[in-house]
C-alpha cells in the first residue's frame, strides 16, 4: 500500500501541517518534522495532528528520533517510526527514553517512497477504539491546555495559541477562522472582481460601426415653370414658385480727396465795352450780368446788366457830350464801363490795364484802362467728383463677396440658391465731405452707400420631390445629395415661361441605421461585418468594439451607433439627409407656404 511522505519546512503551522493531511489522496501519511520543529513541541498541535488524521480516516505517522516528539506521540498513541523503512510503532513511556544513535537526516535519505508490505500498512492504522480513545483524551487534554498555556509554555502563546484553535467538519469554514485577514481580503477581491465582471461583461460592452457607402453620381435635365404666386405651384409637375431674396447693407469707405481749390479773394476793377451803330438806325446792345471777359486766360464776370443803344438821330444824336459816345466816319460808337469780378480767387488776377487781347460772350468790344486788384492765394484740398466715383467703384468691387456671403447665410437651408441670379447693386447716398468741400488737416472723407445684394432661391424639399419623381428610383434607392443646380436664362423668366432646370443627383443604397443595428445584433464581429458587406452600395465596413475584450455585437441597440460615410466615385464625402430632417422641413415648408399664400392674397386685395 503506497504512502504519502510530507516533508513539514521550519515555517509551516499547524494549520499549514492540518491542510497537508486532509489533501493527502493517501490512507498513509508519514510526516517529517524539520530540525527545528517548534510546532511539533506542543501537546496541542500533536493531538490538533492525530485528530487531523482520525476526521480524515488516515494514518498518520511521525519520522522522527527527536525523544521530545516521541513523548509528546506517547501521549496522544500517535505512531511513530525511526525511518521510512522500519514499521510504525505507538511508543510506550519507556520506549520514549530509549536513545537512538541514527540523526533525522540519515532518516529521511533512506526514504524509497513505499511501506515494504501490506502487513507493515496494516500495522501503522490503529485500531477503532485506539482511535476514539485518542480523539476523546485529545480533546479533553486540548481544552486544558488551552486553559493552562500562559502556565506552562508562557513562550509559546502569541501568535501560535491562535493558529491552534479547533478545527470544526466544515474545512472552508475552518480556514476562514484562521485566516480573518487574508479571509476580508479575499472577499474584497472577489466582490470587486464580481463587480468589474458584471460591468465589463453586462454593461461596458459597445460598439462603433463606421459603413461606407458609394453612391452613382447621373444627370438631371428636365424642362421647367415658375409663377409668382404661391398657390399655383406644384412641384410634381414641374412649376415652382420663384423667391427672391434681398438683402441691404450700409457700407463705408474711407477715400483720399486730391482736389484742389483757391479760398483766397477775387480780384474786381472795370473794363470798357463799346459798339458801333451804323447812322440814322436805332440799336441796342445788352450786357448781362454774368457775361465773362476774358484777357490772358483770366476771366471775369460782369458785376451788373449795361446797355449800350443809339437813337439813330443821325450825327447830332451821336454828338453828345453827355452819353459816352463818340462820333466816327463808319457811325455812331457808343461806349460803357462795366464793373467786373475774377471768376477765381487768386492773385494772378491782379493785371494791369489791358488795352488789347479782350474776348468775351457779348457782342462788344473791350478793353480796361485800370488794373484790377484785390485777388489773393489760400489754397486748400477738397473732394472732387473723381474721387467720389472711385470710392464707389471700390464698394462695389471690395464688398461684393462680402455681401453675397451674408446674403447666402441668411437664407434657410431648406432652399436651394440658384447662384447664377446673384446681382449687387449700389445706392451712393453722400460723401463727406461733399463734391468741392474743404477737407481739414488730418481728416479722411468717407462715402456712404446702400448696397442691395438679390438672389433667386427655390424650396429645397419640393425641389427633391420634383428629381425623385422624374428619376424613377428602384425601393431600395435613394438620392443622398443634389447638386450643381442651374437654371438657364434666369434673368429672362418670366411667369409661365418655360425653362430647363440641369442638377446632378448623387444614388446609393436606402439603408437605415436602426435597420443595421437589425441585422446584426448579437452576431458575432467578424459575422457583423459580412453582413453589413452584403448589404447593396456599401463598399467598407469598420467595427470598432468599445474593449478589447468585446468578440460580438450588443443586444442592446442603444450601445451600438452606426455612423454612415456618404462618398461619390471620386472619394468626396457627401453629407446625407435624415430622412426625419427632411420630413420636418417638408411639414416646416408647407407652413411657410400657407403664410405666404396668405401674403400673397394680402397683397392682392
Amino acid at each position: 500500500m503506497n504512502k504519502d511522505v510530507i516533508y513539514i519546512e521550519p515555517e509551516d503551522d499547524i494549520t499549514d501541517i492540518i491542510l497537508k493531511i486532509e489533501n493527502s489522496k493517501e490512507k498513509i501519511v508519514a510526516l517529517v518534522p524539520p530540525k527545528k520543529a517548534g510546532v511539533f513541541r506542543s501537546i496541542v498541535n500533536i493531538k490538533l495532528i492525530a485528530k487531523a488524521g482520525a476526521s480524515a480516516s488516515k494514518t498518520v505517522v511521525l519520522v522522527t528520533v527527536d525523544p521530545s516528539i516521541i513523548k509528546l506521540a506517547a501521549a496522544t498513541k500517535l505512531p511513530v517510526t525511526k525511518d521510512l523503512k522500519s514499521a510504525p510503532v505507538i511508543p510506550s513511556v519507556d520506549e520514549e527514553d530509549e536513545p537512538d544513535d541514527t540523526t533525522e537526516e540519515e532518516l529521511v535519505e533512506e526514504e524509497d517512497g513505499t511501506v515494504e508490505t501490506e502487513k507493515d500498512a496494516e500495522s501503522l492504522k490503529p485500531s477503532k477504539a485506539e482511535k476514539a480513545a485518542a480523539k476523546e483524551e485529545a480533546e479533553e487534554e486540548a481544552e486544558d491546555e488551552e486553559e493552562d498555556e500562559d502556565e506552562e509554555e508562557p513562550a509559546k502563546k502569541p501568535s501560535k495559541a491562535k493558529k491552534s484553535m479547533k478545527l470544526s467538519g466544515n474545512k472552508f469554514l475552518d480556514w476562514i477562522k484562521v485566516h480573518k485577514k487574508l479571509s476580508i481580503f479575499a472577499g474584497i477581491v472577489l466582490v470587486g472582481l464580481i463587480g468589474f465582471l458584471i460591468w465589463a461583461f453586462g454593461f461596458a460592452p459597445a460598439v462603433d460601426i463606421t459603413v461606407a457607402i458609394k453612391t452613382d453620381q447621373k444627370n438631371f435635365s428636365e424642362n421647367i415653370t415658375f409663377t409668382d404666386n404661391l398657390a399655383d405651384e406644384n412641384a410634381k409637375e414641374g412649376k415652382f414658385y420663384l423667391e427672391q431674396k434681398k438683402m441691404e447693407t450700409v457700407q463705408e469707405v474711407n477715400f483720399d480727396a486730391t482736389g484742389q481749390k483757391n479760398r483766397g479773394n477775387k480780384a474786381s476793377g472795370e473794363v470798357i465795352v463799346f459798339v458801333y451803330f451804323p447812322f440814322n438806325i436805332k440799336g441796342a446792345v445788352a450786357i448781362n450780368a454774368g457775361n465773362t471777359f476774358t484777357v490772358s486766360g483770366l476771366s471775369y464776370a460782369a458785376n451788373a446788366a449795361t446797355t449800350l443803344s443809339y437813337d439813330g438821330d443821325g450825327k447830332s444824336g451821336c454828338d453828345n457830350a453827355d452819353n459816352p459816345t463818340e462820333l466816327t466816319e463808319i457811325g455812331c460808337k457808343v461806349s460803357a464801363k462795366v464793373s467786373v469780378t475774377a471768376v477765381e480767387p487768386g492773385t494772378k488776377y491782379n493785371i494791369g490795364k489791358q488795352t488789347s487781347g479782350w474776348s468775351t460772350n457779348a457782342p462788344v468790344s473791350v478793353y480796361s484802362d485800370n488794373q484790377m486788384s484785390g485777388g489773393t492765394d489760400d489754397i486748400v484740398t477738397v473732394v472732387q467728383q473723381s474721387d467720389v466715383e472711385k470710392a464707389k467703384s471700390e464698394i462695389t468691387s471690395a464688398k461684393e463677396d462680402e455681401s453675397k456671403d451674408k446674403l447666402y447665410e441668411s437664407i434657410d437651408d431648406n432652399y436651394y440658391v440658384i447662384d447664377s441670379s446673384f446681382e449687387l447693386k449700389t445706392d451712393v447716398a453722400a460723401a463727406t465731405p461733399g463734391v468741392d468741400e474743404e477737407v481739414k488737416s488730418g481728416v479722411q472723407p468717407v462715402l456712404k452707400a446702400t448696397t442691395t445684394a438679390t438672389v433667386y432661391v427655390i424650396d429645397k424639399v419640393k425641389l427633391e420631390e420634383f428629381i425623385k419623381e422624374k428619376a424613377d428610383l428602384a425601393d431600395d434607392q435613394k438620392i443622398y445629395d443634389v447638386k450643381d443646380i442651374y437654371i438657364e436664362n434666369i434673368s429672362e423668366i418670366k411667369k409661365d415661361a418655360t425653362t430647363k432646370l440641369k442638377a446632378q443627383y448623387f444614388l446609393g443604397p436606402k439603408i437605415t441605421e436602426s435597420e443595421v443595428v437589425d441585422k446584426i445584433k448579437g452576431k458575432g464581429l467578424g459575422d457583423a461585418q459580412r453582413e453589413i458587406r452584403d448589404i447593396y452600395g456599401v463598399s467598407d465596413v469598420k467595427i470598432t468594439p468599445s474593449y478589447p475584450w468585446v468578440m460580438s455585437i450588443p443586444g442592446d441597440s442603444n450601445k451600438v451607433t452606426v455612423t454612415f460615410e456618404v462618398k461619390d466615385q471620386d472619394g468626396n464625402e457627401i453629407k446625407e439627409k435624415d430622412e426625419n430632417e427632411s420630413e420636418d422641413n417638408s411639414d416646416e415648408s408647407e407652413s411657410k407656404d400657407e403664410s405666404k399664400s396668405e401674403k400673397n392674397d394680402s397683397d392682392k386685395k
